[in-house]
């Protein structure tokens, strides 16, 4: 698998289409985009948000390539406006999947001022164990056990959840990518410093709506819409915490982001330079 280390650029410039310039000799220059601006994808399980990134940044390069174009690699010391760039913005972990909005060309200038809104996840937990990530991560020990048969719907969906709808205050995972004396949270964890160590605090954050969809012996799932900021790893620890048992959360998906959904979010077999840029184009032709 591809692994970039590229990240988001974030500000507020309008992005628009390319088009073809000429040169002082009169030759027309190739641009080295169909259309800039914003999409939004289908990120598949396993793949980090910046492998999508990467990803795509080598199919548009190719493109670029056969269209006449002389795209330049990113760290290459030669002229950097010849670089495809591309971005992302809100994070997805690996084991997650759903929306992920890419940014092409000035359209990563426009990511944090498109991706402001609640976002909408589909989670599924456990309930019986916690693990040191909160989730199913293969590099995960479980690290307590606790009783779940007394766990009734009724105490899950009726007493239980509403009480993590509204502003709440929540602990973040270790694992996770916020910054501790100038260190991520997770880089610091895999050195074997512990959550206690570090003293993590709540934050407060923002659950607008969270239903239960199903509930079978210690397997339950969620749809919930929150803020920026909420961690659904957390969110399925405290809902285990209230009911006097432990959880670790199995599969996340997002199927909103701001104003992108899954409807018109390529799923991977689409992503092809055809698919990309008709999907920026509608994007800029609907604002």
């Amino acid at each position: 698998m591809i692994r970039p280390t590229s990240s988001a650029l974030f500000s507020s410039t309008k992005a628009t289409g390319s088009t073809s310039s000429t040169k002082d000799d009169g030759a027309v220059q190739v641009p080295l985009y169909r259309a800039e601006g914003l999409f939004s994808v289908i990120k598949p399980l396993d793949w980090t948000s910046s492998d999508v990134v990467s990803f795509v940044r080598k199919m548009l390069e190719r493109d670029a390539r056969e269209r006449g174009a002389k795209p330049v690699r990113v760290g290459s010391r030669r002229n950097k406006s010849r670089i495809i760039k591309v971005g992302h913005g809100g994070t997805l972990d690996p084991l997650a999947t759903g929306v992920l909005v890419v940014g092409v060309g000035k359209g990563t200038k426009e990511l944090q001022s498109y991706l402001t809104g609640s976002k909408r996840y589909l989670a599924t937990g456990e309930f019986g164990f916690e693990t040191n990530t909160l989730d199913m991560d293969p590099i995960a020990n479980i690290t307590q056990r606790a009783p779940f048969e007394h766990i009734t719907l009724e105490d899950l969906e009726q007493n239980t959840l509403p009480k993590f709808v509204g502003d709440i205050q929540q602990v973040p995972p270790i694992f996770s990518a916020i910054r501790r004396n100038g260190k991520r949270l997770y880089e610091q964890a895999r050195q074997g410093v512990s959550q206690e160590d570090l003293k993590i605090e709540p934050r407060q954050v923002t659950v607008h709506s969270l239903k239960l969809l199903h509930m079978d012996g210690p397997n339950f799932s969620i749809d919930m819409e929150c803020g920026g900021g909420t961690y659904v790893r957390s969110l399925i620890r405290d809902i285990a915490y209230d009911l006097d048992s432990v959880a670790t959360m199995t599969s996340l998906e997002r199927t909103k982001q701001g104003q992108f959904t899954q409807d018109t979010a390529l799923p991977r077999d689409e992503w092809s330079p055809d698919n990309i840029y008709d999907a920026i184009s509608k994007f800029n032709a609907q604002r």
